[in-house]
């Protein structure tokens, strides 16, 4: 007959290793979790910092051809200007002074003014057009409501990235304290029932259900 101390001691002994079974197969499921979610966070947060980066790249290239040809267009239009108030200027000066010289010379820069003007305006009215591929003629005809259109979700790809990242790193944090939560149950498997067994097996409970939060947070 088993005397009711070594029977007591026998049942705590059991629950002692049933809990420590327990904890470690919620391990070894925190564990796989865990990794699936810090692998896939890690794909999501590399796509999210390409994605940006590709963008950034697209607006500066917009901005930056797009400012070419608007500061090219402006140029021009300020030299066929200059070229029309020169002739007006040139056929006033000729009227005034009777010079038939320089009224039929400011009529000539007058006519050249008005072809300049019209090929100017043909010009802008095709920029981006046939012959020009697709790619470039978006960086040509680059407006404010698409480069703003643009950096909208350029941002949002960063901010993606940064979310990623910071699943990424509470995994890896729940990967950390899963591995000291398997050392203390180690341990407390090797102290088994008693104080020091009972202390580690607790200590391994509490890292294990911190690593079970981190990893809700790094599914949120």
């Amino acid at each position: 007959m088993i005397a009711p101390d070594s029977a007591a001691a026998l049942r705590a002994e059991r629950r002692f290793d049933l809990v420590t079974a327990v904890l470690i197969g919620l391990i070894a499921v925190l564990a796989a979790i865990l990794s699936v979610i810090q692998i896939g966070a890690s794909q999501a947060g590399t796509r999210a910092d390409l994605q940006a980066a590709r963008l950034a790249a697209d607006l500066s290239a917009r901005i930056s051809v797009s400012a070419q040809a608007d500061d090219s267009a402006l140029t021009a239009q300020q030299t066929a200007l200059m070229l029309g108030i020169d002739a007006t200027s040139r056929e006033i000066s000729g009227l005034q002074n009777s010079d038939d010289a320089s009224i039929a010379l400011g009529t000539a820069e007058q006519s050249a003014f008005e072809k300049l003007k019209a090929a100017l305006t043909a010009t802008s009215a095709t920029t981006g057009g046939a012959p020009v591929d697709a790619y470039t003629a978006g960086l040509l005809k680059a407006d404010t409501a698409q480069l703003l259109v643009e950096l909208a979700e350029q941002n949002r790809q960063v901010d993606l990235a940064n979310a990623a990242n910071g699943r990424e790193q509470r995994a890896v944090l729940g990967l950390s304290f899963l591995a000291l939560s398997g050392v203390l149950t180690g341990l407390a498997a090797v102290f088994r029932e008693g104080r020091s067994g009972r202390i580690s097996l607790s200590a391994a409970c509490a890292i294990a259900a911190v690593a079970g939060l981190l990893a809700l947070l790094a599914i949120v």
